[in-house]
This record gives C-alpha cells, sequence and structure tokens, in this order.
C-alpha cells in the first residue's frame, strides 16, 4: 500500500510551499519513509486499509529529511559554523548537530515520527 501520493504531498502537506521533492524522485523517498515508519510501529500501518492523515504527513515529513540528507552527502552537510577565515573566504561546520549525518538523520526520523504518531497509539509497544 503506498501511504501517500504525490498531489498528497503537494497540495495537502505543503499547502502551497514550494515541493522539496521532486515528482519523478517522490515514490523513492516515500517509500524509505514507509520503512522507518513501519519499523517504528511494528508495521501497524501496514494492517491498515487506508493510512490516516497523521501517517501520511510523517511520511511527507520524513521524505523531506531523507531527500534533503542525499543532496547534502557527507561533508558537504550544513551545520553551525564552527570556523571562518576570511583569507580566501573558509569556513568549516559542526557536523556534529546536523541532521544531515547519518546519526543526526536517524535522529531527527525518530523525533518526527514521535511527533506525529506519539499520541495514536501506532507506537504503543505494550499489549492492546
Amino acid at each position: 500500500m503506498e501511504y501517500v501520493n504525490y498531489e498528497y504531498y503537494v497540495e495537502a502537506y505543503l499547502l502551497g510551499k514550494q515541493p522539496a521533492i521532486p515528482e519523478t524522485t517522490f515514490r523513492y523517498y516515500e517509500k524509505q519513509a514507509e520503512k522507518e515508519i513501519n519499523r517504528m510501529t511494528f508495521d501497524r500501518v501496514k494492517e491498515m486499509k487506508e493510512a490516516p492523515e497523521e501517517v501520511k504527513d510523517c511520511v511527507c515529513d520524513i521524505a523531506e529529511i531523507l531527500c534533503k540528507a542525499e543532496q547534502y552527502g557527507g561533508s558537504d552537510a550544513p551545520g553551525p559554523l564552527a570556523s571562518y577565515g576570511n583569507d580566501g573566504e573558509t569556513g568549516t561546520y559542526d557536523l556534529s548537530r546536523s541532521i544531515y549525518t547519518e546519526e543526526g538523520k536517524h535522529k531527527k526520523i525518530k523525533e518526527i515520527i514521535e511527533k506525529h504518531l506519539g499520541n495514536t497509539g501506532l507506537m504503543y509497544l505494550g499489549v492492546y
């Protein structure tokens, strides 16, 4: 089941903002986001006939992070400026808190899932 289509992403999620993900690659990032959500919800969303709005928004949010992280491969990732030299205009960035590194990306994805799905019961580990 496809949780979100590009039309939902542009019209319902972005509400007129410029898309960060081109239509040609949206399905790839949407599928990657689905995997992250399924892992954190113990595949509960897979069992639903249609994904609720909270899940759809979560997929869009994660898909954007994944797309941006791929654009900024490793050392090109933006982060807080650690040092700057005006002798040739150089700068180094502190990537320890960047969401575009592997560690930062996984931490941000977990935060996004908790933000969107934390009160839905989908992340509940216990027995119903």
